[in-house]
């Protein structure tokens, strides 16, 4: 089992699925269910103000939103993005608009590398076995 360090209290612990220690689960339970009741009380609120009205610190909240324990689109917007920090699209991609994009165009070019350096390889190989060929028929020729 991996270790981790208790996001809450700090301490190393055998971590399963929980970002918190067994001593903690109950008082992250507890937090869960309060952010929850405050979104579907207010739906509209942004992060700070759900923290502020679920009586949390603002880090659970984005951590829950990050981890996919909560779900909410107008409390989205405050997930920065992993790349250049703006709003990314969703909790689930964590890339804004135009750093997906750049990560496709990156993808795409590093597809075309590894093909093209493919078929170089193939190209000399073949080319290889010419030159082989060419001397074992001088050297049977010459014999």
């Amino acid at each position: 089992m991996p270790l981790a360090k208790c996001i809450r209290c700090g301490k190393m612990y055998n971590k399963v699925q929980s970002p918190v220690c067994s001593g903690c689960q109950s008082d992250e339970d507890a937090d869960q269910i309060k952010v929850r009741e405050v979104i579907d009380r207010r739906p509209n609120l942004n992060a700070e103000e759900v923290a502020e009205e679920a009586g949390v610190e603002l880090s659970v909240v984005q951590r829950m939103l990050k981890d996919g324990v909560i779900v909410s689109t107008t409390l989205i917007s405050n997930i920065p993005c992993g790349r250049c920090g703006a709003p990314a699209i969703s909790a689930s991609k964590k890339l804004c608009q135009a750093c997906l994009e750049k990560l496709n165009i990156e993808v795409a070019k590093a597809q075309a590398d590894i093909k093209l350096g493919v078929k170089k390889r193939v190209e000399v190989g073949e080319y290889d076995m010419n030159v082989r060929k060419t001397l074992e028929q001088k050297r049977s020729d010459s014999k």
